[in-house]
C-alpha cells in the first residue's frame, strides 16, 4: 500500500546534495531539456518568498543571522508559511510531474523542523567530489559571504566537514546517492511508466 502511494504521488524526485554539487545546473541544463514538461521547483525559492512573513522582504535572511538567539515564534511562522507554499505549489500541479530540490531540514526550527514535500518518489543525494563542490560554492559566493577574498583555510575545513556530516545524515534518513546520469536513467524509467518500484 505505501509503495503504491509512492508511485501516485505528483512529487517524482525530490534532489538534495551539496551547496556547490550542481543541483541547479543539472535541472536547468540536463533534466528540462531533456523533460521540458516535469515542473521542477527549487525549495530555496519557497524560503525566500517566506522570508517577507518575517522579515523586511522576499530574500531578506536577517531574522536569522543570529541561531544561538533565533526568536522561535519567527521561526516558526517561517516554516510554516514555506510548508503552506510547497502544498500550494503542488496542488496546483497535481497533474503534471514535479521534481523538487534543496534543503528540506530547517535546523533553526525547534521540534518538528521537517518539510512535507509529498511523499516523493525518489530521494535523491547528488554525488559529487566534496571538494569540487566546495570551489563552485566559494567561488560563486566570495563577492557576497567574503568581501570578494575568497574563503579561509577554517572557511574550508568547516565546509568539508558540514559535507561529510550532512551527506551522513541524509543517506540514513533514505536519501541514495547518485550521479546525474543515474538521475536521468531514473526519470526516463517515471517519464515512459516502465518502473513496477521506485527506480532509485
Amino acid at each position: 500500500m505505501a509503495e503504491q502511494q509512492e508511485q501516485q504521488s505528483p512529487v517524482i524526485a525530490h534532489l538534495v546534495g551539496q551547496s556547490g554539487s550542481g543541483k541547479t545546473y543539472f535541472i536547468e541544463n540536463k533534466l528540462l531539456k531533456k523533460y521540458p514538461e516535469i515542473v521542477a521547483k527549487d525549495l530555496d525559492d519557497f524560503d525566500d518568498e517566506a522570508d517577507a512573513v518575517v522579515a523586511s522582504g522576499k530574500g531578506d535572511k536577517s531574522w536569522r543571522r543570529d541561531f544561538e538567539n533565533l526568536d522561535q515564534r519567527l521561526a516558526k511562522k517561517h516554516f510554516d508559511t514555506v510548508q503552506s507554499l510547497i502544498n500550494e505549489f503542488i496542488s496546483a500541479n497535481s497533474d503534471k510531474k514535479i521534481f523538487l530540490a534543496g534543503m528540506s531540514v530547517f535546523p533553526w526550527v525547534e521540534g518538528d523542523n521537517s518539510l512535507d514535500l509529498g511523499n516523493p518518489q525518489m530521494k535523491i543525494y547528488l554525488d559529487v567530489d566534496p571538494e569540487v563542490a566546495a570551489k563552485r560554492k566559494f567561488g560563486r559566493d566570495k563577492d557576497v559571504h567574503y568581501g570578494g577574498k575568497g574563503p579561509t583555510d577554517e572557511d574550508w575545513k568547516n565546509e568539508l566537514e558540514w559535507a561529510a556530516e550532512e551527506k551522513a545524515q541524509l543517506l540514513s534518513a533514505g536519501y541514495k546517492a547518485t550521479t546525474e546520469d543515474e538521475i536521468v536513467k531514473a526519470v526516463d524509467a517515471v517519464m515512459q511508466g516502465e518502473q513496477n518500484e521506485t527506480p532509485i
